[in-house]
Formats: structure tokens, C-alpha cells, sequence
């Protein structure tokens, strides 16, 4: 057996000043983890867990009077194998268990919020959530093929979430947002295949998608991304590295009460690096070249998509030095 983590942590934190969306609030936390891992002859296994406290004691002001103090422990844990199994691949299977507390903004936010562009409003009665989930894929690695599919399911009991009311706040003229509870369930897929066409090129491709919604309902989550796809180039020659890359979203009509439809788009960048090598040092200039296209598109997962596209063609450039 090798013991590869264990620890504590402990913090404090107090909201204050006239903007903060929640009261004064004392927030005392306190976490116990560990994470081993077993080696066997044909699979290895890694286990772990985490026990949490989280205490919040809120100051009562004028405008919110007294609310609820609240206090949540919980134990999370997640256990995971890996079977090697032809050359070069390998079979992964995890199970978690995963507790969480109401963060303090959910229990006690009460105003406008103009970064999200809503006004929120929390619940100081929220419960933890409870999740369970699976996940497992099929990994290969070789001289010309890299190949990693994975799958997941995941069933979260009382999962919190920012909901919009279709209503509007008529002092800040903010969209009204609620914090919320139900029961989810979130299955999904994800997968990378990398071809090595020429020892210097290779062909990358990849795929993610995921599928949210209240098992009550059917309904589905808000601000879940939709089925994307990508096509890209690993150039290399000598110290010049170039991977261009096209990135394909469909469009998303999987909505939340009052969410509206975000369009699909396409989008083409360009990103690389040079490497200059010394004996004891290396000079590595980087740039990125994104949206070459200029293309107007809109971020499903953005609380600000229906105002705020995503950034227009653009360039960056950096550089690094390092010595040793």
C-alpha cells in the first residue's frame, strides 16, 4: 500500500462592506481527508475520503433582520480501478459518494448581483446535497494512437441551483433569481482520439456531451453545455510547435423555465509556441490566436450570454524564461 495524501484544512470568512450580497456572515470550516492507493500485480486501486464541517453564523442588519444560523457535516468518499488489459490499454471504474454544503451565497444572498445580471435571492433553509455517481472509460497509448472514452452518471439528491424567474427586479432591473433544490441526474460522455499521421503531425479529435435534468420533472438544468466537438493539428519542427484547431458547438434546446435557446456555432484558432534551448536556460515564446473567424457566438453556460458575446478575434502572445 502507498499512503500518497492526508491533511486538514481550516478557514474564517466574514462578508462585509455595503455590496456584499449576504449579511456579515461568520463562516468557520473544517476538513479531514485522505487519499490512498494499492498496487496489485494486474490493477491498482485508489481510495478516499473527507469528512467537512461547515458553521455559518450570520449577523442581523436592519434590512434582513435575524436569519437562521446554520451548521453541516458530511463524509464524501470515491474508490477507483484500473485494469491493464491488451498492450498499451487499460480498463478505469470509479464510485463517489459526495456531500457538500450550502455555500454561504446560496443561504443568504439578497440583491442585485450585476456580474450574473441577476437579482438573487437564497434560502436559508437549503439542505446539503447528496450525490452517487459512476464513472468509467477505456484508455490506450501507443507509438501512433492515443485513444481515452469515458462515461458517467451521477444521481444528486437535493441539488441546489441558481433558477431564473422570468420576472424582473423593478429597482435594479435585474432578472430575479432564485436558489432552488431537486433531485438531478447527470449522464454524460467524453472522448479524445489522437492519430499520429507523420511522426512530427498528428490528427487530434475529441467529443464531449452531457445530459442534466430534475428527475421529478424531466425538466432540464439550466446552464448545461451542449454536444461539442473538435478537429485539430499537433505540427511540430524542431523548436516550433503550431496546433491549429476547430472547435463545433450545437445549438442548445435542452431549457430551463425562462432560459432561452443558444445558437450553435463554429470557430477556428491557431495556437503554438517557439522553443529557443541553451545549456542552462530556455526562452519559449507562446501565442494564441482564437475566433480567427470573427465569429459572433453566445456561451451557453454564461449567466450574461443574452448581452454579452463571446470575445471577437483575438491575439495573445507570451513569453517565458527559465533557467536552470
Amino acid at each position: 500500500m502507498r499512503e500518497t495524501d492526508r491533511g486538514g484544512d481550516h478557514h474564517w470568512h466574514s462578508a462585509l462592506g455595503e455590496e456584499a450580497l449576504a449579511p456579515p456572515t461568520k463562516h468557520n470550516a473544517f476538513a479531514l481527508f485522505t487519499l490512498q492507493t494499492l498496487d496489485f500485480e494486474r490493477a491498482s486501486l485508489q481510495f478516499g475520503g473527507r469528512v467537512e464541517t461547515n458553521r455559518y453564523n450570520p449577523t442581523a442588519t436592519e434590512a434582513r433582520g435575524i436569519l437562521p444560523s446554520r451548521s453541516f457535516t458530511g463524509i464524501s468518499g470515491a474508490i477507483g480501478i484500473r485494469i491493464p488489459t491488451w498492450s498499451g490499454g487499460s480498463l478505469v471504474a470509479n464510485y463517489s459518494h459526495s456531500y457538500r454544503a450550502p455555500s454561504l451565497e446560496e443561504l443568504y444572498n439578497l440583491g442585485p448581483h450585476p456580474g450574473n445580471l441577476a437579482f438573487e435571492i437564497g434560502d436559508p433553509n437549503l439542505k446539503r446535497e447528496l450525490g452517487n455517481g459512476l464513472d468509467f472509460g477505456v484508455r490506450h497509448s501507443s507509438k501512433r494512437l492515443r485513444f481515452e472514452a469515458n462515461g458517467f452518471f451521477y444521481r444528486i439528491k437535493d441539488f441546489v441551483f441558481l433558477a431564473p424567474t422570468g420576472e424582473v427586479d423593478e429597482e435594479s432591473n435585474l432578472i430575479i433569481a432564485e436558489y432552488l433544490q431537486g433531485n438531478a441526474r447527470y449522464t454524460g460522455t467524453e472522448a479524445q482520439v489522437d492519430i499520429g499521421l507523420h511522426p512530427n503531425i498528428w490528427l487530434n479529435l475529441g467529443g464531449d456531451y452531457v445530459n442534466a435534468e430534475l428527475v421529478s420533472t424531466g425538466t432540464p438544468l439550466p446552464r448545461i453545455p451542449p454536444l461539442r466537438g473538435r478537429v485539430g493539428l499537433e505540427l511540430r519542427y524542431k523548436g516550433l510547435l503550431l496546433n491549429p484547431e476547430v472547435v463545433m458547438a450545437q445549438d442548445q434546446s435542452r431549457l430551463f423555465l425562462n432560459e432561452t435557446r443558444t445558437a450553435g456555432y463554429t470557430t477556428f484558432g491557431l495556437s503554438g509556441s517557439y522553443l529557443i534551448a541553451r545549456q542552462h536556460a530556455a526562452h519559449i515564446i507562446s501565442f494564441n490566436a482564437f475566433n480567427l473567424g470573427d465569429r459572433l457566438y453566445r456561451n451557453h453556460l454564461s449567466f450574461i450570454k443574452e448581452f454579452a458575446p463571446e470575445m471577437g478575434r483575438g491575439f495573445r502572445v507570451t513569453y517565458t524564461f527559465r533557467f536552470f
